[in-house]
């Protein structure tokens, strides 16, 4: 039985819990965070004692009842804890985008990672994705041709929601970037792992709710991190990227729509539908049918079964480590740096 300690009780933690809770071989010991009441309530409901409900999340990784760490807290925390539960001599999970920037101790964590050559996973949630697998599948069997250029959008409208507060993703200090950060880095990593690297992106962002109340006082605060951003990039092989990455949808909860045309098909989904996708195949040069089927079954693996196996030495292919998370962050970073400059910046 592997026994998974789990720091930060909000929001993404709730997803993490459940797909443990699935994993017969695994089970959930120990709960870490500053905030009591949340603490107690996630504890309470997984029947977890009172010794085993931290509000230091060093208690949490020192505590013998605990066999891996899951770093579930806001982005400025995700490298120095991760740094502590590698130190401990356990196995991290950690959730994205991995910090707030590159440049805050990336480098440390992977250097300790190389060192240590302890397991890890970064949560790039969408690449256990039936439909993004079998993608991945029909794009390396040259399904497509070449690939000429692809299309993601990544729509939610959290930032309309009434009365919500100056929380930690609406300061750039403890989130680095926002709606970048929280969902189009998803896009980022969906797009290494089915295209290829990132040669040069054009990024351009803008805030639309500039205000809000702060979480303990009516006072009002700056938003100071972005509310959406659109950006371009070219990626290995001449591939043309657009991407629009935006929380002011309104009437979209969580939609991700991702095509990919090549010289010889097209592939569509929709991850509203993740075990359904659409493709075309190049008929006479330029006529194509559409077709939307179910992908196999092979395809499916979820994300927490996938992190437990690894622990065991089952380790699958196309597993997300801190390093892809690295690669990301440069790239979040790159785009970030395109938008205040107006300008576009290479990563090669």
């Amino acid at each position: 039985m592997i026994r998974i300690g789990i720091i930060g009780t909000g929001r993404i933690s709730a997803r993490h819990i459940k797909e443990i809770s699935a994993v017969a071989d695994a089970k959930i010991t120990a709960v870490c965070d500053v905030d009591t009441d949340k603490l107690n309530a996630v504890a309470d409901s997984l029947g977890i004692p009172a010794d085993r409900r931290f509000t230091n999340y060093k208690d949490l990784i020192a505590c013998d009842e605990v066999d891996a760490v899951e770093v579930c807290t806001p982005n400025h925390l995700h490298v120095p804890m991760a740094i502590d539960v590698l130190k401990a001599g356990k196995p991290v999970e950690i959730e994205k985008p991995l910090s707030t920037s590159y440049k805050d101790g990336v480098d440390e964590l992977l250097d300790l990672i190389d060192k240590t050559k302890l397991t890890n996973m970064m949560c790039f949630s969408y690449r256990f994705m039936p439909a993004v697998r079998y993608a991945k599948h029909l794009i390396e069997s040259g399904k497509l041709g070449k690939i000429v250029n692809i299309s993601v959008e990544y729509l939610q409208s959290g930032v309309f929601i009434p009365g919500r507060r100056l929380e930690w993703r609406f300061v750039k200090e403890f989130a680095g970037s926002g709606t970048l950060g929280d969902l189009g880095v998803h896009l980022i990593d969906m797009t290494r792992f089915l295209i290829g690297d990132f040669e040069s992106v054009f990024g351009m962002s803008n805030i639309v709710v500039k205000e809000r109340r702060r979480l303990d006082s009516d006072e009002i605060g700056t938003v100071d991190t972005d509310d959406l951003t659109g950006f371009m990039a070219r990626l290995s092989g001449g591939v043309i990227a657009n991407f629009l990455v935006t929380k002011c949808a309104i009437g979209e909860s969580n939609t991700i729509k991702y095509e990919v045309f090549g010289t010889e098909g097209v592939i569509k989904f929709n991850l509203n539908s993740p075990s359904e996708i659409t493709v075309a195949h190049a008929v006479n040069g330029t006529e194509a049918k559409y077709e939307t089927y179910d992908v196999p079954e092979e395809f499916v693996l979820g994300q927490e079964e996938c992190f437990i196996k690894s622990l065991s030495g089952e380790v699958r292919e196309y597993y997300p480590t801190a390093r892809d998370g690295a690669d990301c962050q440069r790239i979040v970073d790159a785009i970030v740096e395109s938008a205040e400059k107006n300008a576009v910046i290479s990563l090669i």
